[in-house]
């Protein structure tokens, strides 16, 4: 079972621009009407990845739900970097899970994330994986909070092979003031919670020649964290669209991989502190 679902956070979150996780072809829903919201659920066997090229990519007919608000969980320690929660999708159910977004480090020392997104094309809507690289690529412009405004990343920057954080933006306040500035940054509050690119309901952003260069250009996919923590989101029944009615269990993480204990946030009332 390790190995399918290892199997299966490969493909759904590193394999490149793609739509989903696919099973071999059952489309019958995997949980009755009346599946409890809590607790666990293991991958069925049958739940295999298959890889897809983008272009001709079987397309998700619903669109993601709207991103939920929630209170970032305080940074482990010094050297660690935030990635934020998006819906994934999987086909089998099927349905949008919520992937909490958690603090993980990063591969090696100079590296960004950029996180996935989806895109409305025609028939339906698009995975696009998230990576690691030099600088952040294109996010579909999603406002997806804590320094990931839509465009660029503004909650911290490298210096001499040391990362230092924005706590304007950040729960970094454990940390000593020689790791961290304060730089406020403007966030354009209406769009805060769309949770794809294109169409008359999403985000209206474009790439630009340089975010499509190191789109297409080598760079490293997620960490084992992410998987783990991706892995763990998959057999969560509370993180389920349809059960949650857009609001999941847990919204984001502490540490990756631990979806229980005092360092989770649950979803929260929209404020100037959630999803900064």
């Amino acid at each position: 079972m390790h190995k399918l679902a290892i199997g299966v956070l490969a493909f759904a979150i590193a394999c490149g621009n793609c739509a989903s996780a696919q099973d071999s072809g059952t489309t019958k829903s995997d949980y009755p009407a009346n599946f409890p919201p809590s607790g666990y659920r293991p991958l069925p066997p049958h739940f295999q990845p298959r890889r897809v090229i983008a272009a001709n990519s079987e397309k998700v007919a619903a669109a993601p739900p709207p991103l939920p608000s929630y209170q970032q969980p305080a940074i482990p320690e010094r050297g660690y970097l935030w990635v934020p929660g998006f819906w994934a999708w999987r086909k089998s159910v099927p349905d949008y899970f919520w992937v909490p977004g958690t603090w993980v480090r990063p591969p090696q020392s100079g590296l960004l994330w950029t996180p996935p997104y989806w895109s409305q094309v025609d028939g339906g809507y698009a995975y696009h994986a998230g990576y690691w690289a030099s600088e952040v690529g294109f996010y579909g412009g999603i406002n997806y909070g804590f320094g990931y405004t839509g465009s660029g990343y503004e909650g911290g920057r490298w210096k001499d092979g040391s990362f230092t954080y924005n706590q304007a933006v950040n729960n970094v306040s454990s940390l000593d003031s020689a790791s961290v500035y304060d730089q406020a940054v403007a966030v354009e509050e209406n769009a805060s919670h769309i949770s794809y690119n294109g169409g008359a309901r999403g985000t209206a952003a474009r790439p630009t020649e340089q975010q499509e260069k190191l789109a297409s250009g080598q760079h490293i996919g997620p960490t084992l964290e992410q998987q783990k923590q991706f892995e763990l989101a998959a057999m969560d029944r509370s993180l389920y669209s349809k059960l949650n009615n857009g609001e999941p269990g847990v919204a984001a993480t502490q540490h990756a991989g631990i979806l229980t204990g005092p360092g989770v946030a649950r979803r929260s009332t929209p404020s100037k502190q959630s999803m900064r």
